[in-house]
């Protein structure tokens, strides 16, 4: 098992101006998420980040839980606190993105990291990333918004119903990675994406829109659990995080990320 992450190390080399300067670490925590959820308002602050090495229930999309092997992968919950909730979901896209940018400048070969809508992060066509964003208000305002990483860094195997579907950085690149070294770099791309998203800029959401399979191609999808029968060309997010399709009229649809599944190969 590796060692448990080192916290003066991490701090010692972030280069970040504001994510990940606050640091709240456990050994063990059921899931970063929920434990940041709790926090009183007063213990919070844009940036932080709650890191465990062992998160053992750790939940996914749809509840799925997220399986960790303590001491190897990167769980963690970052806080932002957005004057406005509008186009969250850009936002998580956004900190998907960097991570898929940094996963490609490891790999020997372009583009084989990618986003898997609505928040799964693949590489070689299996998932090494999870991720999960909640909210937490405060009557009508936004006190908090929380995004949640489960990475599979230098995991060596996976239970045998996982084994086909699920990877690490180890894995696929047979190195051992160092988890400080990686997390610093990671912050420091998502603050960038953070900034590009709060100034709204356009080119973000096109830069996340190449990065989504299926993207540009005629795909099936399932609305609120229903499939239609019908295949639609995704044509990608726009800047509130509806996902827009064309549908075989020639008309476009917007779908909000809770409501639609594609059905890709």
């Amino acid at each position: 098992m590796d060692n448990q992450f080192d916290i003066s190390v991490f701090n010692s080399k972030l280069s970040t101006q504001w994510l990940g300067r606050s640091v709240c670490y456990f050994k063990e925590l059921e899931s970063t998420n929920s434990y940041v959820k709790k926090l009183p308002k007063e213990e919070v602050d844009q940036g932080m980040i709650c890191l465990t090495d062992n998160q053992f229930k750790g939940r996914g999309q749809y509840r799925r839980k997220w399986e960790s092997e303590t001491g190897k992968n990167l769980t963690f919950s970052l806080v932002f606190q957005p004057q406005a909730v509008a186009g969250f979901h850009v936002l998580t896209l956004a900190c998907a993105l960097a991570l898929v940018e940094q996963l490609d400048s490891l790999m020997d070969e372009s583009s084989c990291a990618y986003i898997k809508w609505p928040n799964d992060v693949m590489l070689k066509r299996k998932k090494v990333a999870g991720l999960l964003t909640e909210t937490v208000f405060n009557g009508n305002q936004l006190d908090r918004l929380i995004f949640g990483m489960g990475l599979n860094i230098n995991q060596a195997s996976f239970s045998s119903d996982l084994a086909d579907k699920a990877t690490s950085i180890h894995l696929e690149t047979g190195k051992v990675i160092n988890r400080e070294d990686f997390l610093c770099e990671l912050l420091g791309r998502i603050e960038h994406k953070y900034n590009l998203w709060h100034r709204r800029q356009e080119g973000l959401v096109k830069s996340i829109n190449r990065n989504i399979h299926g993207y540009g191609q005629w795909i099936g999808l399932k609305v609120n659990d229903q499939l239609r029968e019908d295949s639609y060309k995704m044509l990608g997010v726009d800047e509130s995080g509806k996902l827009l399709m064309l549908n075989q009229d020639g008309g476009i649809e917007s779908f909000s990320y809770e409501q639609i599944r594609l059905v890709t190969d």
